[in-house]
């Protein structure tokens, strides 16, 4: 639309003028000098940004006509008209400044046009401004046919004093500048330049007077080898340009090295109209600093390879504007961190309220040290920093932010880990250990005193583990602590402590039940049966089905004040009990246990003092075939008590086993056999009895078990063949290679083995067939009910054709009925043992008890 109007504007015939165009818009201004410039020809245009730049243009030198467009913002006339001094001014406005044209008129005002959005107020400006210069040319110009000056001689003199003092205000900001600085026209002459600049490149002021292109002044210094040889005091970003002759673009910043060691940095700004300003900085100081930082840093770096540090800014809000350093430990690429802050990046570690309180330090404008972080790295492996900064103020005391340094603490962090592992945890299970425990269990107790809910503490130990670490060996004990750790912590809930208190030992603290104890105590016996069942399923110890049972003894907490060491001492008490009632289950803390215990303590001193003083009596139970002839006898032990009398082997046989004393006890045993062997020997009428001893799985599993039996023999001088060793499932069918070799030494020399409680195990009949047994014994619990339940009938006629079918005499024990008798011995069976016969008794009476039957 402009171009199509353009053509009605036609400037005044023969008529040149200059015009002040004041705009703040460039492109308004731009599009108007177009059209002017196609349509005025002749005339002179100047164009100026502002109100300010334009008063000196004004005073500089007469004008025919002042063009002063309006910012939409401006709601005053600028102070701007006083300068016209009754030249026209045309005024260029929105339509929402129209009043301003009003008061502009008052002023002197000599026409104004509004603005449009589309530009089309530009022909009706420019027509308008030929049409006012017209008018004044008619009626302003002077004789000789020039316009006349009408510029008020005060404003004029100010205008000029302006000038003159910014110009020595420029000469002295020059002259006072620790910089060297010279400026070049678009021809490449030096035209401004400063006293610094002759003393840095070390030039006499005539050369510089002279102006001369900056190609005659690269020539020089490159003459007087300011450049060094081969420009070698050139950085490698200035080297191309000066060795060119500077004909080449010049860089924004390079580096030069005069002769003397002194270090300039030279900056060059390119200008609109071809020229240059450069400025020449003695930077020597700084790289003296920056070598003594480097020299000192590289010291530090051989003290300090491993250093993980790195610096760190961000301004007032948190947010990071600028980092340094090593950060390769952190997988975190900066373009992730910049601008961000430290809450929004994040930490593992980090609860909303931990931020909270970091954010409350830093609006307190507070230092803070050693804030600890858990990131993981985009490899998905976890590291720690320890950030620590201060706050940073401006020279008014306002906050600009925060500066500080970070390091990577991640092998220090495990390193920490790793001793409360070693200090709080078991290592072999990776459990809370005693130590732990203890702490957990104290807190748990006053937080059960304020909540008045009730807590428990589960003590469980598993059953006839040392028979398995005595057969299996430790290794395969290790791993069964190993699964049962496992099988309690996924049985457990996420606020419950599962330890291992030593050994075979586990606890297990609940805390958070009912605050009645009647509730809270079946909520404890619930978990406490799930435990029970968790731990009684099969554990595969590699290819080989293993059972397990635990014994678990309750103490409840809450109702009344309870040290740790109490409680523990309750559930240890109560465990004891679950094992007393049969084990493979539970039993709650009552006072009476103690009681029991003390018992139990009194009578494991006993024992051992027994032992030592030869309380114990070997006595035999006889056994017969058919016709109730004495075939032999099981040796059995007795203990003649000072005070208590005869005490039975079910009385002090577990507490033997489970202190240890049945090592010394089976020993005494064994050695009694064998005196008793010797014994009988001597009379034809004993002299074909066997006696037969039991041997416990700790006795059997001694690495010189069968030194020791051989070594026995040989100094009693007894018959080997008439020893038999009876022995249990469970003991010959874990390591059964090893159960088969200790067999067969001792049958080498003669003494005849017996299965024990057959049937009641987990028996294989591919490993008995392999092992070198004489003889099977029916346990007492299939011949007690053999004539009332068909189970246990069919069971025992099983026992009697396999052990024919594998060639194996068998005894029958438990017999108490002449029923009991005629059954077995209807089915096959020709051995017999129990009170049907005769009950056990001492080695001496057995000859004359039976010899009527004899």
């Amino acid at each position: 639309m402009i171009s199509e109007r353009m053509n009605s504007i036609v400037a005044p015939a023969n008529l040149a003028a200059s015009v002040l165009w004041v705009d703040g818009d460039a492109l308004h201004a731009k599009a108007a000098l177009q059209l002017l410039a196609l349509r005025c020809t002749g005339w002179h245009v100047v164009h100026s940004p502002s109100a300010e730049a334009a008063s000196l243009l004004l005073a500089a030198q007469t004008w025919d006509a002042l063009v002063l467009c309006l910012d939409p913002q401006i709601q005053e006339l600028p102070s701007l008209l006083e300068l016209c001094a009754g030249r026209p001014v045309l005024l260029c406005l929105d339509p929402h400044q129209e009043a301003l044209a009003a008061r502009g008129f008052r002023a002197g005002l000599g026409d104004y046009a509004l603005r449009a959005a589309d530009g089309r107020h530009l022909e009706e400006l420019v027509h308008r401004l030929t049409a006012m210069v017209g008018r004044q040319g008619r009626s302003a110009a002077s004789p000789s046919g020039q316009p006349l000056r009408t510029v008020d001689a005060r404003l004029w003199h100010e205008a000029l004093t302006l000038l003159q003092d910014q110009r020595q205000g420029l000469q002295i900001a020059l002259a006072s500048m620790s910089q060297g600085i010279f400026k070049t026209g678009p021809d490449g002459r030096i035209t401004i330049y400063n006293q610094r600049v002759l003393e840095l490149l070390n030039l006499p002021e005539s050369i510089m007077a002279a102006r001369p292109t900056l190609i005659e002044l690269t020539q020089l210094q490159s003459e007087r080898g300011d450049f060094g040889p081969g420009f070698t005091l050139v950085d490698d970003r200035g080297r191309e340009y000066v060795s060119h002759a500077v004909v080449w673009p010049s860089p924004a910043v390079y580096w030069r090295t005069t002769r003397d060691g002194r270090t300039f940095e030279v900056r060059t700004t390119g200008l609109s109209d071809g020229g240059i300003v450069r400025t020449f900085t003695d930077v020597s100081d700084y790289v003296r600093v920056q070598n003594e930082l480097r020299e000192s840093e590289a010291r530090f770096r051989g003290l300090s390879d491993l250093s993980s540090d790195w610096y760190w800014e961000h301004d007032a809000d948190g947010r990071f504007v600028q980092l340094a350093g090593d950060l390769s430990v952190n997988g975190i690429p900066l373009s992730s961190v910049m601008g961000r802050t430290r809450w929004e990046i994040g930490a593992l570690n980090m609860t909303d309220v931990e931020w909270d309180a970091h954010r409350a330090v830093l609006a307190a404008q507070q230092p803070f040290r050693d804030l600890e972080l858990q990131r993981q790295r985009p490899d998905g492996s976890m590291h720690w920093i320890s950030v620590s900064g201060v706050p940073v103020f401006d020279a008014e005391g306002v906050l600009r932010g925060y500066r500080g340094v970070g390091r990577d603490i991640t092998e220090r962090k495990e390193a920490e880990l790793q001793i409360e592992r070693l200090a709080f945890f078991d290592a072999l299970t990776g459990l809370p250990n005693r130590r732990l425990l203890m702490d957990r269990l104290q807190r748990a107790t006053v937080a059960a005193g304020r909540s008045h809910a009730h807590g428990a503490l589960l003590f469980i130990d598993l059953d006839n583990f040392k028979d398995l670490n005595d057969t299996l060996g430790h290794d395969t004990g290790d791993q069964l602590l190993v699964r049962v750790a496992r099988r309690l912590l996924e049985s457990v809930r996420e606020s419950d402590t599962v330890a291992r208190f030593g050994g075979d030992e586990f606890v297990v603290l609940l805390d958070g039940l009912h605050t009645d104890v009647a509730h809270a105590s079946s909520e404890a016996a619930a978990i406490s049966q799930q435990k029970l069942a968790a731990l009684g399923r099969p554990y595969d110890m590699e290819g080989v089905s293993h059972h397990s049972t635990p014994s678990i003894g309750i103490a409840l907490f809450g109702q009344r004040p309870s040290t740790p060491d109490e409680l523990l001492k309750h559930a240890d008490l109560a465990m004891y009990q679950a094992k007393a009632a049969g084990r493979n289950t539970q039993r709650f803390f009552d006072p009476d246990m103690q009681a029991a215990v003390s018992a139990r303590a009194a009578l494991e001193a006993d024992l051992r003092r027994g032992l030592n003083q030869q309380e114990l009596l070997l006595y035999c139970q006889p056994v017969v075939d058919g016709t109730g002839k004495l075939l032999g006898a099981e040796a059995l032990v007795r203990w003649n008590h000072p005070r208590r009398g005869l005490v039975l082997p079910g009385e002090f046989i577990a507490l033997a086993e489970q202190t240890g004393l049945i090592l010394p006890l089976g020993q005494w045993v064994l050695e009694s056999a064998c005196a008793q062997l010797v014994q009988w020997s001597h009379s034809a009428l004993t002299r074909p009895f066997f006696l037969s001893v039991n041997v416990s799985v700790r006795q059997f599993r001694q690495p010189d078990f069968v030194a020791q039996v051989l070594g026995v023999l040989q100094a009693s001088g007894a018959n080997p063949e008439r020893l038999r060793f009876e022995l249990t499932e469970s003991l010959l069918l874990t390591d059964v290679e090893d159960s088969i070799a200790r067999m067969e030494q001792l049958r080498r020399h003669g003494v005849g083995f017996s299965m024990d409680d057959f049937g009641t195990g987990y028996s294989s009949l591919s490993y008995l067939k392999r092992l070198p047994l004489d003889q099977l014994k029916i346990d007492q619990s299939f011949v007690r009910d053999l004539q009332t339940d068909p189970n246990d009938a069919a069971i025992v006629r099983t026992i009697l054709a396999l052990a024919r079918s594998l060639d194996l005499s068998v005894v029958a024990e438990g017999v108490e009925t002449p029923g009991q008798f005629e059954f077995l011995q209807r089915h096959g069976c020709q051995a017999f043992q129990g009170y049907l016969f005769a009950r056990p008794m001492p080695a001496e009476m057995l000859e004359r008890a039976l010899l009527p039957a004899q």
